[in-house]
């Protein structure tokens, strides 16, 4: 369009100087088109030319024509213009009749975040637990930049929990390689001065993040065979390799996933070695090869490091804890000890000297590089100190002190507002319009609404949309095909008119309830879930004598109804319910009722409470519960006491028979998986493509659930009577 145009020079702008901008990609992503009002005509802007130091006055609505170099003419018009038509079908009484919301609130919504500054939204546990949330996170942040929401306090889009802490220890160019001092020092030349700073220089990648997700889904990518031949929707940079072993600490990781009892029947036995290695004994213990016992917070014989995102405290702690109470070690120092034995095995005392701070009961060592490396933990004045931060020297409590962000509250985007630096995409602004080839193909390029995958009533995945801007492939797919792969890529299209005549196959065979699964207040996700008083807090059927012999402990897991559900379903407050969804799959595949332990035990079994607050067709099953095992379910089923207490180990479940976990299973969201999304790295001042570690990747989605309520069993004592 522009005659011998070369991309505009950025070297010595803030997307090299700042953002850490490589020349391979500055020449990839390439410069942008704005229509400049004053000129009339179409100019290129660069990623840098935002706020103060963009120099053209780029017009927000309109169509115009342009000559392309071959001497075309074209037809080109604005975002907002698109947007302006492409929402028609979004009107209130529309969106009304798709969220259940009174047409008159969303009005008031709109209103209220166009007049009231500043103004938040807060959004339930962010992108990783709806199979949309992309389009709803979308949604919320056009929102905010629409209202001018973006970069000042009070303003913007948070998510309570699921904040991912590895990008609070950044690296740079300017102050070294961040976290990477510790997690990524070279093996095979480790720093063994301990008052050597550890650079960009002595580190090595020799690892390589991998999303446990499709390891979760059966060890596979989301290939499928549609009508028009095989299609594969997991990018290059996120494929995965086998799993033949894997080792994880302070995470109940089996016990939490999704589709767990499909990664017990299924899963677990194609993989050689599990070691756990926890405070507690949980679920996922219990289908561990290896249990290593980990030390307690007030425990920790040497100092540990910890932080957190959205009230920003830097804390290190420990070194003076109270000796173990049974034979544990500190995390690290189990680390250590492994290292020790594969150097007496191999005879290479690499694989010793590699932990050598920690076997000195010197991790500040560690900690101390990783504050020396970081752009959140030094400024001009040097980095933090270790020692000071424990004494408390930094205007805090002993052991705290704040991260170096610009702001307090933090604020995210405040650079870009105040100080016209590029955000961190392509094009250097909060995008309203997706060009991702993936995106085009999906119905995604402009934000859509598109009905869950699994959970409504509707064609599962459908997209509601008339609009011209939209060209999704559906691949032929067709529209009765239940499979959750075929359904998570098939990109059907239809006017609101069309969509809500269509019903779920589901929806018509009995399962018209939706499951959600959030937190329970009275547990740290998971952990501290069967302790006693926990338990009693966070069930309406808690009794300390047990006086019922089918608690499984003092108390036990319940799922939340609507009353009138309820009791259209013959059931009273207390009674015993199956929770089941998709018998195809779940709990796990090739369940049959009847068929064996694994069929009996891993099907939900928990208690009703009546909920007045909930719509009709909405359940709620907290998440934090510690899943029947085999063993857990043996021991209620034979124990006189009736505890699902298990055997030997010793491990209390909170659950008779099934989990939460029994009703969900694996899904691999394709606009998770791009190779062509540009974005910042994790844990650096830099950008990438396609797949970076908790940025760009999948991580399942547990609240796509539709499940069928049926009684099991009189709640009253012993099993008579409400």
């Amino acid at each position: 369009m522009i005659e011998g145009y070369q991309p505009k020079d950025l070297k010595g702008g803030p997307s090299y100087s700042v953002q850490g901008l490589t020349d391979e990609q500055r020449e990839k992503i390439g410069d942008f088109c704005v229509w400049d009002s004053t000129s009339n005509r179409a100019v290129a802007v660069s990623r840098d030319e935002v706020g103060n130091k963009l120099t053209v006055d780029p017009a927000l609505f309109g169509e115009f024509n342009v000559k392309t170099l071959n001497g075309e003419e074209i037809q080109v018009l604005t975002v907002m213009e698109m947007y302006s038509r492409h929402l028609k079908d979004y009107d209130p009484k529309t969106a009304g009749e798709i969220s259940g919301a009174d047409p008159e609130l969303i009005e008031r919504l709109a209103n209220d975040l166009s007049t009231i500054k500043p103004a938040a939204i807060h959004f339930g546990e962010g992108i990783n637990h709806y199979f949309h949330a992309t389009l709803h996170n979308r949604a919320c942040f056009f929102l905010a930049t629409l209202t001018g929401n973006i970069g000042r306090h009070g303003g913007g889009c948070y998510a309570w929990a699921g904040n991912y802490k590895g990008a609070l220890f950044q690296a740079s160019a300017w102050s070294g390689p961040g976290v990477g001092a510790y997690k990524d020092e070279d093996p095979f030349n480790p720093v063994l001065d301990e008052t050597a700073d550890v650079t960009h220089h002595h580190i090595h990648h020799y690892a390589s993040g991998e999303e446990p997700s499709y390891w979760a889904h059966g060890e596979k990518i989301l290939k499928v065979k549609t009508p028009e031949g095989e299609k594969v929707f997991t990018g290059k940079t996120h494929l995965p390799t086998p799993t033949k072993s894997f080792w994880y600490n302070n995470a109940n990781f089996i016990n939490q996933a999704k589709w767990v009892y499909e990664i017990v029947h299924n899963i677990l036995p194609k993989v050689d070695m599990v070691i756990d290695q926890q405070v507690e004994w949980t679920g996922s213990a219990e289908y561990a090869d290896l249990v290593l016992p980990a030390n307690g917070w007030v425990e920790f014989q040497d100092l540990e490091v910890g932080g957190s995102c959205s009230n920003p405290y830097l804390q290190v702690w420990g070194g003076d804890g109270i000796q173990p109470v049974h034979d544990s070690k500190d995390d690290a120092a189990i680390f250590a000890g492994v290292a020790d034995a594969l150097a007496a095995l191999t005879d290479e005392k690499r694989f010793s000297d590699y932990w050598k701070f920690i076997k000195e009961k010197k991790s500040k060592v560690y900690i101390q590089r990783v504050l020396n490396s970081c752009t959140t933990t030094r400024n001009e004045e040097g980095p933090y100190d270790v020692d000071r931060i424990v004494k408390g020297e930094y205007g805090g409590e002993p052991g705290a002190a704040l991260f170096l962000f610009r702001t307090y509250p933090r604020l995210p985007f405040y650079e870009q507002i105040n100080d016209s630096i590029p955000f961190y995409t392509d094009c250097g602004r909060l995008a309203a319009y997706c060009d991702l080839s993936e995106a085009i193909d999906a119905g995604e390029n402009l934000i859509v609404h598109r009905e869950p995958v699994e959970a409504t009533p509707y064609l599962p995945n459908v997209i509601v949309s008339t609009s011209p801007f939209l060209r999704p492939k559906d691949y032929v797919i067709p529209m009765e095909e239940l499979d959750a792969d075929l359904r998570s890529v098939r990109n059907k299209m239809m006017s609101w008119e069309e969509a809500k005549k269509t019903v779920n196959p589901l929806w018509a065979n009995g399962f018209q309830f939706y499951c959600s699964t959030p937190k329970s207040r009275h547990s740290v996700h998971s952990s501290w879930s069967t302790i006693d008083w926990h338990t009693l807090w966070a069930s309406n059927t808690s009794d300390t004598k047990r006086r019922d012999k089918r608690l499984p402990g003092v108390g036990d897991r319940q799922i939340q109804m609507n009353p009138q559900a309820g009791m259209d379903l013959g059931l009273n407050a207390g009674d015993y319910v199956y929770v089941d969804a998709n018998p195809a799959d779940r709990p796990y595949r090739g369940w049959k009722e009847g068929d064996g332990l694994h069929a009996r035990a891993f099907r939900c079994m928990v208690r009703v409470k009546f909920n007045p607050a909930l719509p009709y067709h909405f359940t709620i099953l907290k998440h934090a519960g510690w899943i029947a095992t085999e063993r857990s379910v043996l021991a209620h089923e034979s124990r006189e006491d009736g505890r699902a207490l298990a055997k030997d180990t010793g491990y209390q479940s909170s659950y008779r028979y099934g989990s939460h976990q029994s009703i969900t299973r694996s899904f691999l969201p394709p606009m998770h998986q791009t190779d062509t999304l540009f974005h910042k790295k994790t844990g650096a001042m830099a950008f990438t493509f396609g797949s970076d570690v908790d940025n760009h990747a999948v991580n399942t989605v547990p609240k796509e659930t539709l499940v069928r309520v049926t009684k099991a069993e009189d709640g009253g004592i012993g099993g008579k009577g409400p």
